[in-house]
């Protein structure tokens, strides 16, 4: 199975001409790739009216399932995810947490039915869960581990959570902007990768994210792939000014 993580500079920098271009390579991705499955940065799309023009730029490869993220979502609130899958559209709802303030029981709880609810999906008889972005503070992250943040308090939520985690194959976690505390970024990570599941994370480019990842393709802070709490390998890169592709190859 082949997993795909494509990046893109920050949204705000497009002018109506890179708008079109990022829109036109997008379409290429999804008619050219051989990847099961692939993972946008967020905000790689201002709107659904982009969205869904995507389904009608060229003509796509229907095997391939596709995660997005939307900067706006025609009126209503941002940091929407969508998945495209089978020729189909799925809305899977927005952000529910951003930061560590925010962690509560009562929002845990609603996060960890959404988890369940709207958050998973399969592709070639592989589970995956998507934890967006600033929601992985439902972790505490520091620099030897990471474990449930509200584990002494909320141990029914710890829990719930370990047997989520437990029934899913692959966590994605695709954040907008590069973890200002790398390090326990990668303890979240590895702790969402652990007992043999997978964990994906990409984030949109800035600064010299693009010129860091290309001279250590293996570790960047661009794009993070773990197997087990280590990190794994892409078996194909591709980038230039404007974006940058890693592919890799999962049993």
């Amino acid at each position: 199975m082949i997993i795909q993580l494509v990046s893109f500079p920050k949204y705000q920098r497009l002018t109506a001409t890179e708008c079109v271009n990022r829109m036109d390579t997008i379409s290429k991705i999804l008619t050219c790739s051989n990847a099961d499955f692939i993972m946008f940065s967020e905000h790689v799309l201002k709107s659904e009216d982009d969205l869904y023009a995507l389904l009608k730029l060229r003509k796509y490869n229907k095997k391939i399932t596709a995660l997005f993220e939307l900067k706006e979502s025609n009126g209503l609130s941002g940091n929407r995810l969508y998945l495209l899958q089978n020729g189909f559209i799925r809305e899977l709802r927005h952000q529910l947490i951003s930061t560590a303030d925010e962690v509560n029981e009562e929002i845990v709880d609603t996060l960890l039915k959404e988890f369940n609810r709207r958050r998973q999906f399969d592709v070639n008889g592989k589970r995956f869960l998507i934890v967006q972005c600033g929601e992985n503070n439902i972790l505490k992250g520091t620099t030897g581990c990471a474990e449930f943040r509200l584990k002494d308090t909320q141990p029914e939520q710890y829990n719930r959570l370990e047997k989520l985690l437990n029934d899913v194959d692959i966590v994605l976690n695709p954040v907008h902007t590069r973890w200002g505390r790398f390090a326990n970024f990668l303890t979240r990570i590895r702790k969402f990768s652990d007992n043999n599941r997978y964990c994906f994370s990409c984030t949109q480019m800035e600064g010299n994210q693009l010129q860091s990842a290309r001279e250590n393709p293996t570790h960047n802070t661009t794009h993070v792939a773990m197997y087990n709490q280590e990190l794994i390998t892409p078996v194909y890169t591709n980038e230039d000014e404007n974006y940058l592709i890693q592919s890799y190859e999962i049993e």
